[in-house]
């Protein structure tokens, strides 16, 4: 009998397990994306590429995780596996490219398939968590540990990308960024088979139950031929006895046969059918559960409020703020790559005590406080609209996703049944990935023909918007 292994267990040991395997890739990754927010569109415009046309190549990152996130999560629950190592080797081939283009269309390639490496990445590691997770009493200091990280790594690698980049050449960052990225897939590599354990311990649970059923099924199976044995012995002591006993006896014995043939007949017969039943069951349950989540409100609210979340991130951080600072505020790539890197510090700071905030406010209103500060870091800009202001609405954007992240992810788990965790997951990540696409593209659009000042007001009017109809409509869990 196969030996159960320790690790889809929730004790802290196999969490801290997890948690090493998980960020020892996901933190590598988050980094090397981290050191193109500032690199990446400034590079673009060197290259000739129009701010509509930066806005478009950061938002095929969004695009390619929309494709690939609900078909992640389905192949996740059918074969009880993860593909880090996949999305980590697309997040390598995309650095590479980056390092040998020449020209600005060939950045939609490469930063389609950071975003396929990206998706895959972000679903997998979502999935392992959120049901390893969901019980746990621990869980909010967890994904607190687990955020920090994530945005340590991210936070810090701006400055380093632009600074680099500012020093040497555009292609230093993306060298060191593929650099990076080849021990990131070296890494995943050999955490395959940790977290091939982790999956595994599932199918153990599983099949333990299986063995316990056919155990049951035999017992039965062994009684009644126990049976028939029995009245073969007891037959055999009284056939010198007469004829006529004898006669009574096979009658008795072919009966006997017979009653157990048709007993495994009917169990065969009802296994079949309970079997097809089954077939038929999953094909309306896989149905049922997508429409069940797009009819679950506060699901769906709180998809558009990460959807909000990303729509504003990538939006300022990754296309206003570069593109802002250089040709409006007139300061260096350097400088605003140590911005970016100093208000990311201070959103992991913050992260740090989420756990506090949110068992003392609860998930839901630390959501929307949360928002509530990134909102205003957007007025404060657009009210004063000068050095301070910018560096300010950088500073609040970042405190306030400080503590929503983790919120959020709770929210998800107490929002929708453990049962369908993927197919949730699958739906949250490509909805919400909707801001990576609509994000960039509508901020270059707004930025091109308007001005910033308009970008800026869009990124606040989708943040208040969604944070209202959450705190309006949201239960409260």
């Amino acid at each position: 009998m196969p030996k159960k292994t320790a690790i889809a267990s929730d004790s802290d040991k196999a969490t801290k397990s997890l948690l090493i395997a998980i960020l020892s890739t996901i933190a590598l990754a988050d980094f090397g994306l981290g050191l193109n927010t500032v690199v990446l569109p400034l590079y673009a415009k060197s290259l000739g590429a129009s701010i509509v046309t930066i806005g478009l190549i950061i938002a095929s990152f969004g695009l390619a995780r929309i494709l690939i996130n609900i078909p992640v999560s389905i192949l996740s629950k059918k074969f009880k596996m993860q593909f880090m190592h996949v999305g980590m080797f697309m997040i390598l081939s995309g650095a590479v490219g980056y390092f040998f283009s020449t020209f600005y269309g060939e950045l939609f390639i490469f930063r389609f398939l950071e975003g396929f490496g990206s998706g895959i990445i972000n679903t997998s590691s979502m999935i392992m968590l959120t049901k390893h997770l969901y019980k746990d009493e621990k869980r909010a200091k967890v994904l607190s540990k687990y955020m920090i990280a994530r945005r340590l790594s991210m936070g810090s690698a701006p400055f380093i990308g632009a600074a680099v980049a500012y020093k040497f050449h555009f292609k230093s960052a993306f060298l060191l960024y593929a650099i990076l990225m080849l021990i990131g897939f070296s890494i995943s590599l050999y955490n395959r088979k940790l977290l091939k354990k982790f999956y595994n311990g599932e199918k153990e649970e599983n099949k333990t139950k299986e063995n316990e059923s056919s155990a049951v099924i035999e017992q039965f199976k062994e009684e009644g031929e126990g049976g028939v044995e029995k009245g073969e012995k007891e037959n055999a002591v009284q056939v010198n006895n007469s004829e006529q006993i004898n006669q009574v006896n096979e009658a008795n014995q072919v009966n006997q046969v017979n009653q157990v043939n048709k007993m495994n007949e009917a169990n065969k017969i009802n296994q079949i059918n309970q079997v097809n039943e089954a077939n038929q069951v999953n094909q309306v349950n896989k149905k049922r559960k997508y429409i069940n989540l797009i009819k679950n409100i506060s699901f769906m609210l709180l998809c558009l409020l990460t959807f909000s979340f990303f729509f504003s991130r990538i939006g300022s951080r990754r296309e206003l703020v570069p593109l802002v600072g250089v040709s409006i505020m007139h300061i260096n790539q350097a400088y605003i790559g140590l911005l970016v890197s100093i208000s990311a510090l201070i959103g992991v700071a913050l992260t740090y005590y989420s756990d506090r905030v949110i068992d003392k406010l609860g998930i839901k209103r630390s959501i929307v406080i949360s928002f509530v500060i990134s909102a205003s870091g957007v007025l404060w800009f657009i009210i004063f609209n000068n050095l301070y202001g910018f560096i300010a609405s950088i500073m609040l954007l970042s405190a306030g996703g400080g503590f929503s992240g983790p919120a959020r992810n709770l929210y998800l788990m107490d929002s929708v049944d453990k049962l369908h965790y993927e197919e949730a997951i699958g739906i949250y990540r490509t909805l919400s990935d909707l801001g990576f696409v609509l994000g960039p593209a509508a901020i270059g659009f707004v930025f091109s023909y308007y001005n910033y000042l308009s970008a800026y007001s869009a990124v606040a009017a989708i943040m208040i918007t969604a944070a209202i109809l959450f705190g309006a409509f949201a239960k409260r869990y």
